[in-house]
């Protein structure tokens, strides 16, 4: 990322290609008050009315258990690796996984998601200001997308610690007017039933009612993880991860909570109100869960409009800062051209823009299905490759000293990606597989295990060229003497072993 403004001004960004410097790091509140804003959004809202919707209260819960635990497992391990590195996960996913041309391919995932997701996320946003202010035209609508999109922007051009500082304060609102809100249940007298209901959808079963609401669950987990490697390299100390990734996963399951009530709280009059859209019952019923925005807008006029824009500033802001990291990396890899930040932020934005106008945000929604194996399926591989493969094994070493010397492609992480994705996605859409993840996790440790095991020498061979290469380089010597001796705060020590 190239500065926007001079040194130590609010908007200066740290290089996504450069380790975090000491003096720009944060304290393990701010990037706890990052991520706890990235989860408590309006689609995660919407994700708790879903899964009390499908599962039922009781079996709900357990699926953000399940989510809870799996996203402080992901979060600490994934998220550890970029702190130690100083770099985004798209980047340490080029020594990890994937190889540097080969990290395209993570950055088109990253790009798609998280794209889509800003996107949604203005949809819903802006629609819930058309409905409460009455707007119906077309120009109008497509004006506040842009007016949206544009705000995105300048918040994103803004410097890490203003970022954290900006999640600490929308984060500790939002939360108080979803306990104002939650107050008003109870004192209507809904909140028992609000709370304690089962399925809601009809015509679904209990089992298959909890494994859709945990496979929605968990795909919050693999985004998560994914995504706060994007700031856990700014953590100023590797044992505050363990807070980082509790505190991130509580608000997760907390806005899930709320989700759910505000969700059976505001339904009825959503329903009423898409079926005098004209829409089908079942359709209406489905338009009630999944538009957030506009139940909270019926049901609770200004405060609904308050918890909307107070959820989205934060988010959108941070989905933004992770998208840009994306498409800068996918330049860079693919081409050699570093994009200047403003860049960046502007093109995932349009791209978002193009979503909204060309009217494909279902197939985006559609995508996550898929989306959230391929996510759980990367996790999966930096773990296995940077704790199994090079840490208990020694096949390869650890540490980005110099992103010049990675070799261009990682065939074994990206072929373990591609067949896992291609026998979960298959069994999964034929109705064969009811949780993909319980073939995800297994299947890809085990695969890239294997492969690393076959080509060992091939691997090691191949390392230890790269490593020889970056010792003898003399605009590295200096950075290669720190990480020999374990000195780089952001590199493993063990990078240069058995040369």
């Amino acid at each position: 990322m190239e500065s926007s403004e001079g040194k130590g001004s609010a908007t200066e960004q740290v290089s996504l290609f450069e380790k975090v410097p000491e003096d720009k790091k944060l304290g393990w509140t701010g990037v706890a008050a990052i991520l706890s804003g990235v989860v408590s959004s309006l689609t995660k809202l919407m994700g708790g009315g879903i899964v009390a919707y499908y599962a039922g209260c009781y079996f709900g819960l357990g699926a953000a258990a399940i989510m809870f635990c799996l996203s402080v497992f992901l979060t600490f391990f994934v998220g550890r690796i970029s702190l130690r590195e100083g770099l985004p996960s798209n980047v340490t996913s080029r020594l990890y996984v994937f190889g540097t041309k080969g990290s395209a391919l993570d950055s088109l995932i990253w790009i798609f998601l998280l794209v889509g997701t800003l996107a949604i996320g203005t949809v819903q946003l802006g629609n819930a200001v058309i409905y409460y202010f009455g707007w119906t035209d077309e120009i109008v609508k497509h004006l506040l997308y842009l007016a949206i999109s544009a705000a995105w922007v300048l918040m994103s051009l803004f410097g890490m610690k203003f970022i954290a500082r900006f999640n600490m304060v929308f984060v500790v609102l939002l939360f108080l007017a979803l306990l104002f809100v939650a107050g008003s249940i109870a004192q209507d007298g809904h909140l028992v039933d609000a709370l304690t209901h089962g399925v809601l959808i009809p015509h679904v079963g209990q089992l298959e009612g909890f494994a859709y609401a945990v496979n929605y669950s968990i795909m919050t987990s693999g985004l998560m993880a994914l995504f706060s490697s994007d700031f856990t390299r700014f953590v100023k100390r590797e044992r505050d991860m363990a807070a980082i990734s509790v505190v991130g996963s509580v608000f997760a399951v907390l806005t899930y909570v709320f989700g759910a009530l505000l969700a059976y709280y505001g339904f009825n009059v959503s329903y009423e109100y898409f079926l005098g859209q004209g829409l089908d019952e079942v359709a209406a019923a489905n338009a009630a869960i999944t538009n957030p925005g506009i139940t909270f807008v019926l049901s609770l006029g200004l405060v609904g409009l308050v918890i909307i824009c107070l959820s989205q500033l934060k988010v959108e802001t941070s989905n933004s800062i992770s998208s840009s990291n994306a498409i800068s990396n996918l330049f860079d890899s693919l081409f050699g051209i570093k994009l200047k930040w403003p860049t960046a932020v502007i093109a995932v934005n349009l791209i978002g823009l193009v979503f909204i106008f060309g009217n494909i945000l279902d197939r985006v929604n559609a995508f996550m299905g898929i989306g959230s194996i391929l996510t759980m399926s990367w996790c999966f591989l930096l773990i296995t490759d940077y704790y199994i493969v090079r840490g208990g094994l020694k096949i390869g070493t650890r540490g980005i000293v110099s992103l010049k010397y990675i070799e261009a492609v990682n065939w074994r992480g990206v072929a373990t990606i591609v067949i896992v994705t291609l026998v979960a996605g298959t069994l999964y859409a034929t109705g064969n597989l009811a949780v993909p993840f319980l073939l995800v996790a297994p299947m890809t440790v085990a695969l890239y295990t294997g492969l690393s095991l076959v080509f060992r020498k091939r691997v090691i061979a191949r390392d230890r060229v790269m490593r020889r290469s970056e010792r003898d380089d003399p605009e590295l010597a200096e950075e290669v003497a720190r990480v020999s001796a374990g000195e780089h705060p952001g590199a493993s020590s063990d990078a240069y072993a058995g040369l």
